[in-house]
């Protein structure tokens, strides 16, 4: 059912109605490897796992909730029909699958099979990181050591070489052409604003945006919210403080410019990624992404140190497309300069 504090039935048709009209697509959240304790399903205890005394089990620590049981033919088909009826009834565009590896992947692949037939075009995203999950059921999953690397390299705990590597090991061990959500900012971490600091979010935000997979922008970093200054509230109502974009005006001019980028440079959406060497690659990433038509090059500084150095890209050409700089014509590529939590992007055609 619809959560009555979100409206009705009809609200949530009517709220993905107007969302398709303005080209938006929606999916919900769906947690398939666990219920509350007072869930309708609790009427049906074969649907759970059981210790050998018989007790209902909980997923690790999570004693809040109750584990399903994958093992029942029953559970399966029952989480089947659960998918299709909002898939079917709402029109919905596909769902986020709450630690999508916890339940079994032949599940989700017998699932996606049974939801194209009602929506051909549905999208599936996996909380998890597990490359068999892309094999077939997923389009796409979290990007979640490519967070950590990048939390990692901000608070200074690692070398910024520890973005690269991470990408590197990802693209060794999934399918190709697997895509990866990039994130900086998610439910289960303090809000990045409060991590990293402000100028530090935004150019986490910046690596997210002009990396290769899919980019999320988390409720209330477009105007630079930490309201939820630990983390964002799971259980309690926690709405975005919007007046912060008055407070905060680079960030709504930030993605006002990187969203606009992304979408005018096919490069930065499907091209392909490739790592080139900076003077100081412990503080400073540069890749370059590329298609049949253009080359974008990118250079994020993950410190609070300028930068004054040089990049080893072949070829020149290159002018500053970086949102918001005054273009220059023809730029100094490989010189480069980056002030502290700098970043510049450059393009040319090929």
């Amino acid at each position: 059912d619809v959560n009555p504090s979100y409206g009705t039935k009809d609200d949530l048709r009517r709220l993905v109605q107007e969302a398709h009209r303005v080209g938006l697509r929606v999916i919900i959240d769906i947690v398939a490897n666990h219920t509350s304790w007072d869930n309708v399903l609790m009427k049906t205890p074969a649907y759970y796992r059981r210790d050998a005394s018989g007790q209902i089990l909980s997923p690790y620590d999570w004693t809040d909730v109750a584990a399903l049981n994958y093992a029942n033919p029953a559970t399966r088909t029952y989480m089947h029909g659960v998918l299709q009826y909002w898939l079917r009834e709402f029109d919905l565009d596909g769902f986020r699958c709450d630690v999508a590896g916890e339940v079994p992947t032949d599940f989700w692949e017998e699932a996606r099979r049974g939801l194209e037939q009602i929506k051909p075009d549905m999208v599936m995203l996996a909380e998890s990181h597990e490359p068999e999950l892309l094999a077939s059921a997923f389009d796409l999953d979290y990007g979640w050591p490519g967070y950590h690397a990048l939390k990692d390299a901000i608070l200074g705990n690692r070398s910024a070489r520890a973005v690269r590597e991470e990408w590197e090991a990802e693209r060794r061990a999934y399918p190709k052409g697997a895509l990866h959500l990039r994130i900086s900012d998610n439910h289960d971490e303090k809000r990045a604003i409060t991590f990293f600091g402000e100028r530090a979010a935004l150019a986490a935000s910046a690596l997210v945006f002009t990396m290769d997979g899919v980019p999320l922008l988390y409720n209330g970093m477009e105007v630079g919210d930490a309201t939820e200054s630990f983390a964002p509230a799971l259980f309690e109502k926690m709405p975005v403080w919007w007046a912060m974009k008055e407070r905060r005006p680079e960030f709504p001019k930030f993605y006002e410019g990187i969203i606009p980028l992304r979408r005018a440079h096919p490069a930065l959406r499907r091209g392909s990624t490739t790592w080139v060497k900076n003077t100081d690659e412990d503080r400073v990433v540069t890749f370059v992404r590329s298609d049949a038509s253009e080359d974008v090059l990118v250079a994020i500084n993950l410190s609070n140190r300028a930068f004054a150095g040089a990049v080893e890209v072949a070829g020149a050409g290159y002018s500053e497309i970086t949102p918001g700089a005054v273009s220059s014509g023809v730029a100094a590529v490989p010189a480069l300069t980056l002030g502290p939590w700098g970043v510049r992007i450059f393009g040319r055609a090929r």
